[in-house]
């Protein structure tokens, strides 16, 4: 695994209340990696840290093997990120936002560029529209289409289906998978919509009060979480028994059985209730991260 953003021991205060407290974590070359944690948690103030944006009060950040200065902002020609919901000139078009951006970052005849975000982020037949015209969502994938415009090694999108509809959310799940395979971007990607994490994110971060909570593959550590899951059998007395006798703990509802399980677990019991000649019509696992999400940050 190559590592593309590093950051180390981490620190940040605003008087007398620490935000970050020795946060630590890596985003591997490639990843689509989830940020999470509660309001208040210190994401935004991590994110704009790494953005250069606020200064800490102390730890190390290394971007593409290079230690980042707060006062040097060499490294963020290889940055993109959307922090919040983006802003543009309403009276201009989507084009000529995207064409002033492109000024500002010294692209040589960009026309191409702009036209090929434009559809990489399903914008491209109103590209000559005024974005005050825009819904909230296009005015959204406008703001991924200027964070990838020059072409970054590694983008940092904020929240970035707050406030979208069921639709809006499902195009920048589609759109972040597709900068991430097409543009080979790294992303780190922060959010409250914890299903959408679940999702498309392949490496995840859990952090609260400041500190790191759990880091690693998401499912790797959603099948160390104990799981309710759901089971439906031609016999239920006898799977009751038989459940009773391998010490498990589940309660009975209409035709379904309900019980705790680690994910790995999953396949054992299964075996064991055919080896007891039960015929198995449903196993559902009934899991989702805001419940992992909910245990690890309980205070």
């Amino acid at each position: 695994m190559t590592t593309i953003l590093k950051v180390e021991n981490l620190q940040k205060s605003f008087g007398n209340f620490q935000v970050l407290n020795q946060l630590s974590f890596e985003v591997y070359k490639g990843d689509i990696y989830g940020f999470l944690g509660p309001n208040g948690a210190g994401k935004s103030t991590t994110l704009r840290i790494i953005l250069g944006l606020v200064k800490s009060d102390n730890g190390k950040i290394t971007f593409l093997g290079n230690t980042i200065s707060f006062y040097d902002k060499y490294y963020l020609k290889d940055i993109g990120a959307l922090i919040e919901r983006p802003d543009f000139y309403g009276n201009l078009s989507a084009y000529d936002n995207l064409w002033m951006i492109a000024e500002l970052s010294n692209l040589i005849n960009p026309s191409n560029r702009i036209n090929e975000v434009l559809d990489l982020v399903n914008l491209l037949p109103r590209k000559k529209s005024k974005v005050k015209t825009f819904s909230q969502g296009m005015k959204q994938r406008l703001g991924i289409a200027q964070a990838i415009l020059h072409k970054p090694k590694f983008v940092i999108l904020d929240e970035p289906s707050n406030g979208l509809d069921p639709q809006g959310q499902a195009d920048i799940r589609n759109i972040i998978r597709t900068i991430n395979q097409h543009d080979n971007i790294t992303i780190l990607f922060s959010s409250h919509i914890l299903s959408e994490v679940e999702e498309i994110c392949n490496r995840m971060l859990i952090i609260n009060n400041g500190r790191k909570i759990k880091e690693g593959k998401v499912d790797e550590l959603m099948s160390e979480d104990r799981m309710q899951v759901s089971i439906r059998v031609d016999n239920m007395q006898k799977l009751i028994d038989l459940l009773s006798s391998l010490g498990y703990i589940f309660f009975v509802d209409t035709n379904q059985i309900f019980t705790e399980i680690k994910e790995n677990e999953i396949p054992q019991l299964v075996q064991n209730i055919v080896a007891n000649n039960i015929n198995i019509f449903e196993v559902n696992q009934n899991r989702s991260l805001e419940n992992y999400f909910l245990k690890l940050t309980k205070n």
